[in-house]
């Protein structure tokens, strides 16, 4: 068989294979250049966090802190939560909450105080529809430590704030941009099952046989087009 014949047939039979996979990341990519990061994440409708300072307020020390708490922490931060100072124990995965002023724990939070948190860091149009402690996985936060609140807002986006329980911290936010954008980019890495892993056995096969049916392509156009041979031109008598 010729090698002009054979790479026909090799680059047909790779194309329907492949083809579809190729399309498919074709898409993800005009998908993801075509919207806009910033509302993909829901940074659109972030509030400006308020500005905190420490002032005299503070009369609970770190040491009075730990005795609220029922394990031995790695670190202890100050930082501000719905505008009052808090102590954050954080040791392998466990994390806790105590109120610097008053030395009340305030992890985990409750349903009150979640609400207060999703209405201070949402800035959109709309109001807050529902708010729930899911405890099992959900795939658009997949990977965040369960329990977790979810604060749904009815704005035209249906922007969802996910909220740790244990640190009081927003650690997602979603809506229905995020969840096209995230379909796609399932089909562009082809991690149909976490959506997270864009480096392994299947993508790097699919990339690999991609590679050949470019090359295969391009050899038949270097072939046909550049290196044709020139046929002798019939002079009739």
């Amino acid at each position: 068989m010729k090698p002009i014949v054979f790479f026909r047939k090799f680059h047909k039979w790779l194309g329907l294979v492949i083809g579809i996979q190729v399309l498919f990341w074709a898409a993800g990519g005009f998908v993801m250049t075509f919207f806009d990061i910033e509302k993909v994440r829901g940074e659109h409708t972030m509030a400006q966090p308020a500005a905190y300072t420490l002032n005299s307020d503070i009369s609970i020390t770190a040491t009075q802190a730990l005795q609220q708490i029922d394990f031995e922490p790695e670190s202890m931060t100050l930082k501000g939560l719905l505008g009052n100072p808090v102590w954050v124990a954080q040791s392998e995965g466990k994390q806790a909450i105590v109120d610097a002023t008053t030395g009340q724990k305030l992890s985990p939070l409750d349903e009150s105080m979640a609400r207060q948190v999703a209405l201070a860091d949402f800035s959109g149009e709309g109001e807050l529809a529902s708010i729930q402690l899911l405890s099992e996985e959900l795939g658009e936060v997949r990977g965040k430590d369960l329990p977790i609140w979810q604060a749904q807002f009815n704005d035209s986006d249906n922007t969802r704030v996910y909220i740790s329980p244990q640190s009081g911290d927003v650690v997602a936010r979603r809506n229905d941009t995020w969840r096209v954008f995230d379909f796609f980019w399932m089909l562009h890495i082809m991690d149909y099952k976490n959506r997270t892993d864009f480096n392994h056995p299947l993508v790097v096969f699919a990339a690999f046989l991609a590679l050949f049916m470019t090359l295969s392509g391009l050899y038949l156009v270097i072939k046909m087009v550049f290196l044709k041979p020139k046929r002798n031109r019939v002079v009739k008598a």
